[in-house]
């Protein structure tokens, strides 16, 4: 089971949905729940500035949200953090369906998955068979 689980997303009733089904699977113990880029880019500035046992094994990011959309904060995290946290993993989930958003996400290294919400057991089920996150659940 991943550890730390952080949520990206400015819908509360998304995040709800999203966090009730990943404790119900199983699939993070630690959910934290943030609702746009910024508050993202400032939650990992903190874990930079701190020593601390909450880094996060994985993001859900979604891409449409005002303050800081989801793509601000992937240029931000890239150039800022993802050096510092190489083992966070990110997984976009948003509403897109646009091949364009799946092609643009691909140039991220640090983005293991593009999901269309909502999220599916079928889809948590393939994460935790995933390279990048297959230890935390043998």
């Amino acid at each position: 089971m991943i550890n730390n689980l952080v949520l990206i997303d400015d819908d509360p009733i998304t995040l709800r949905i999203i966090e009730l089904t990943i404790k119900r699977n199983q699939f993070a113990d630690n959910v934290i729940k943030l609702k746009n880029g910024e508050e993202g880019i400032h939650f990992f500035e903190k874990l930079s500035t701190i020593e601390t046992n909450i880094v996060p094994e994985l993001v859900f990011l979604d891409l449409n949200m005002p303050v800081m959309n989801g793509w601000d904060f992937l240029d931000e995290y890239a150039a800022r953090y993802q050096v510092l946290f190489p083992n966070t993993q990110i997984c976009i989930l948003s509403s897109s369906v646009d091949p364009q958003d799946q092609l643009r996400a691909q140039k991220y290294s640090s983005v293991i998955r593009f999901i269309s919400k909502p999220i599916f057991i079928s889809e948590l089920t393939e994460l935790k068979h995933h390279v990048s996150l297959y230890d935390y659940f043998i």
